[in-house]
């Protein structure tokens, strides 16, 4: 692999990165070595490093970044079909996924993105398995939830295969689905064998222990939402990649513990100020106007901590005025995402998260 770099500062930043967990040092590592490599023209080298970048970018909550350089990195594969083709296919799934958090990829791109990632899938000798999972969870995203258990249907029957998606990965979209559409027992019911420490992988059970959060408050199940959300904080918090996922734990303590929920938003505002992911952002915004609209109702004088650079900062005494601004926030975002995909779905989804009952 050393002898894909041409300049050995470039090699020392890569191998340097390498050691590091993902995170923003590990992107910068790496941005700086691809500079190198980019003005020494050093395709190789600039193509290897795009991998990482990708991969680092994905899990650690800089999508944008990702869909960047991963774009860079097929059009240099068909330019030069002489890199590890799985490699760039499976780092294709995550585009795909990450190129629904954007309100201005079009539904007709992000239909063109999966048809392309289809071809390629079945010219590389694999089926179409990935492609149908890709479309279900793009018509949930849609909330066209018919359309979505019909792809839920093709994709569970065909046979699994080395470029799925993990077994872990499988079911949490499962147990998000079921929560999303509020089959709260079969959300539970499904996170099971991630709950007992069945099915595992980089980001599973973190990110189901949050979507089962509201599930369980909302069936009565109080003592173990709580536990469950003493577990997961821990996992999640030094992550922005898991954003949306403190949201899901802020709309939840906003009923279960809401100064618990402050202290929350208090921590993680700041990711929301340059957060790559819009999508991130609403769910961010509205739970948090959920959180707001609920303590408005203590008598409490508040001086929410808000990060330099947050808007509104004259309002951090007044948490109705901040649940007002958060709304129109999200609602802003909603309604990007309604017209691309030509539903109400996020509109309907935010005012039941902003205006909790």
């Amino acid at each position: 692999m050393s002898e894909l770099f041409a300049d050995p500062e470039c090699k020392q930043l890569f191998w340097q990165a390498r050691a590091l967990p993902n995170g923003a040092a590990k992107i910068e590592l790496l941005e700086q070595a691809l500079r190198i490599a980019d003005t020494l023209g050093d395709v190789g080298g600039a193509y290897m490093i795009r991998g990482d970048l990708v991969d680092a970018a994905v899990f650690s909550g800089y999508p944008l970044k990702a869909i960047t350089h991963f774009s860079w990195q097929l059009g240099q594969f068909d330019l030069n079909p002489i890199y590890d083709e799985r490699q760039l296919l499976w780092s294709y799934k995550w585009i795909v996924s990450n190129s629904l958090h954007f309100p201005q990829i079009s539904r007709q791109q992000l239909m063109e993105l999966m048809a392309d990632l289809r071809d390629r899938y079945v010219r590389a000798g694999y089926s179409e398995r990935t492609y149908y999972n890709n479309l279900f969870s793009f018509y949930v995203h849609t909330g066209e939830f018919e359309l979505a258990d019909e792809y839920y249907a093709k994709y569970k029957k065909m046979r699994r295969e080395s470029i799925s998606d993990c077994r872990a990965c499988d079911q949490h979209e499962i147990v998000r689905y079921f929560a999303g559409t509020e089959r709260y027992k079969e959300a539970i019911k499904a996170a099971r064998p991630i709950i007992n420490d069945k099915m595992r992988c980089q980001e599973v059970p973190h990110l189901t222990y949050a979507e089962l959060l509201m599930p369980l408050y909302r069936l009565g199940e109080h003592e173990e939402a709580a536990s469950y959300q003493q577990k997961n904080y821990p996992m999640i918090r030094s992550n922005r990649d898991f954003l949306y996922s403190i949201s899901e734990h802020i709309a939840y303590l906003a009923y279960a513990d809401p100064f618990k929920g402050l202290e929350l938003y208090e921590q993680h505002a700041a990711w929301s100020l340059d957060c790559d992911s819009p999508l991130d952002r609403m769910y961010f915004h509205a739970s948090a106007a959920g959180l707001f609209t609920l303590l408005a109702k203590e008598q409490v004088n508040f001086q929410v901590r808000l990060p330099e650079g947050y808007p509104h900062q004259e309002d951090r005494g007044d948490v109705a005025s901040l649940a007002r601004h958060l709304k129109e926030m999200a609602f802003e975002l909603a309604a990007q995402f309604d017209r691309r995909n030509g539903t109400t779905h996020y509109q309907e989804l935010m005012t039941k998260l902003a205006e909790p009952q």
